[in-house]
């Protein structure tokens, strides 16, 4: 059982940390085994760090759409880097490695950070705010300025999340996991060759599709809605952009309020049992990654996985997102796309035809 959060923490390079907190947590829920309070923390803490890496990462990734200065674009690129930095170095402090963290185990984390490292945390946690306020400016002002549809990407899907921050697996189980099902591509999608073409399953809520991440977050938990979004529509897709913009500072005062909470002599583990597990009980771990609800389903029986299940962040988003893009004219597609920071490559490849296979545009991004 010790082999998922390693092998699920490789299957994205920019939320590794999603995925292995993920993973513990849905195995600790199958074992019935409870990680110390400050084992909890750390790891809290942790994907804290993710966040503040991941959500300026995006953030680099959309600036072409909408900084049309270059010397502009230089100066936010110039912070976001910073920014990403000191998240990512969070995460290699309490993690013990920044992209695949060994720190993260089954039944808390393995070690404690030292009180040294500690107020490193909150020294860099003090130095990431006034960047962040600059980019958050800069960012907010572009995306008012900018020439995308007030509508664009606008759908009636539910919004899903379980937690402004970590992930609440009690929340996910009384509302959501209840009306879960999964099916087929060849079923969801409503031309068969489409369904066909398709990788992944379609997991839906109530039968049907839904979205997961910033927006979802905010609209749920801290009141974000049409008053935060101009001339936006606060179901659209650049509500997601803006959404991602304002929770970056709520993400920072959580992480401080966590490394300040952190007591760093106390123990973070506890000690699964080797061969614990009666293959029955579901451990669900839902895990608020930074683009949307990244849930890992797990059974263990005497010490081994007896089933297990992923059901990530962009398998539930990707749903809503071919939805959202109908409607516009397909030039605008791509940033439909790329506001949901999707863990797949077609928001930078573009290749559109017509009925008759014809080739009307292609471009890279």
């Amino acid at each position: 059982m010790e082999f998922a959060p390693v092998a699920s923490s490789r299957f994205c390079g920019i939320c590794p940390i999603t995925h292995a907190s993920a993973s513990t947590d849905s195995i600790e829920r199958a074992l019935g085994i409870t990680p110390p309070k400050d084992g909890v923390v750390l790891k809290h803490l942790c994907n804290m760090g993710n966040k503040l890496h991941s959500h300026p990462l995006h953030q680099l990734l959309i600036l072409p759409d909408f900084a049309k200065d270059p010397n502009a674009a230089l100066a936010a690129t110039v912070r976001i880097q910073k920014m990403r930095k000191i998240g990512q170095n969070i995460v290699d402090i309490t993690g013990g490695e920044a992209i695949h963290a060994p720190n993260i185990r089954i039944g808390g984390m393995k070690t404690n950070i030292s009180e040294a490292a500690k107020r490193k945390i909150l020294e860099s946690l003090k130095a990431y705010e006034p960047i962040m306020k600059e980019n958050n400016e800069f960012l907010l002002k572009i995306f008012q300025a900018s020439d995308v549809p007030e509508k664009l990407g606008v759908h009636n899907n539910e919004l899903m999340a379980t937690d402004l921050h970590y992930g609440n697996a009690d929340l996910f189980e009384q509302e959501y996991f209840y009306r879960f099902s999964e099916v087929t591509p060849r079923s969801f999608y409503p031309k068969p060759e489409v369904g066909e073409e398709a990788c992944g399953t379609a997991p839906l809520i109530g039968g049907k599709a839904v979205e997961g991440g910033p927006k979802a977050r905010m609209t749920r938990f801290a009141g974000f809605g049409a008053k935060d979004c101009g001339k936006f529509d606060p179901k659209g897709a650049m509500a997601i952009n803006i959404a991602r913009v304002l929770e970056i500072p709520l993400t920072l005062q959580k992480a401080t309020e966590l490394a300040t909470q952190l007591d760093t002599t106390k123990p973070t583990m506890t000690k699964p049992p080797e061969a614990g597990g009666d293959g029955q009980r579901l451990g669900v771990g839902p895990q608020e990654a930074p683009r949307g609800v990244n849930v890992h389903v797990a059974k263990v029986k005497e010490g081994k996985i007896a089933y297990y299940n992923c059901l990530v962040a962009t398998t539930w988003n990707i749903l809503t997102i071919g939805k959202a893009c109908e409607g516009q004219h397909y030039k605008w597609a791509e940033h439909v796309v790329r506001a949901y920071d999707p863990c797949v490559s077609c928001s930078t490849h573009l290749i559109v035809v017509d009925e008759d296979g014809k080739l009307v545009a292609e471009d890279t991004i």
